[in-house]
């Protein structure tokens, strides 16, 4: 799990945190402060996406293949005003070089924020 988050120089510079990285699911956390709001004082949508980026690409190359986006949608339900924030990642549906996922990301108390689905080409074995 440390391995994977100290690679990704964008994901510890914006405070993304891994809480559990295993095959084919995740689930990370977002303090959000100042930096990560916009201009209504919600958070920030490109923090939430960048969030359930983060647990998108930690799920999806937790197992024996490296893998990359090629299609993400996110869907915002309700705005994110405090933290912590956490997204969760699950793969729905794995084959030899495409697989699908579903995030969910929620505050504290388990609120839906927004939902983000997501198509990844599977590169094969990591080298």
């Amino acid at each position: 799990m440390k391995a994977f988050m100290d690679r990704d120089a964008f994901g510890r510079f914006v405070g993304v945190e891994a809480i559990f990285i295993e095959p084919g699911r995740a689930r990370m956390r977002l303090d959000p402060d100042d930096r990560h709001r916009n201009g209504l004082g919600m958070v920030h949508g490109g923090a939430l996406f960048t969030l359930a980026d983060m647990a998108l690409a930690a799920a999806a190359n937790s197992g024996d293949h490296s893998a990359v986006a090629i299609n993400a949608n996110m869907t915002f339900v309700k705005p994110g005003k405090k933290g912590p924030l956490f997204a969760e990642a699950r793969e729905l549906s794995a084959g030899r070089t495409i697989a699908a996922y579903a995030v969910d990301v929620t505050d504290e108390d388990g609120v839906l924020l927004a939902t983000f689905t997501a198509t990844v080409y599977r590169k094969g074995k990591e080298a």
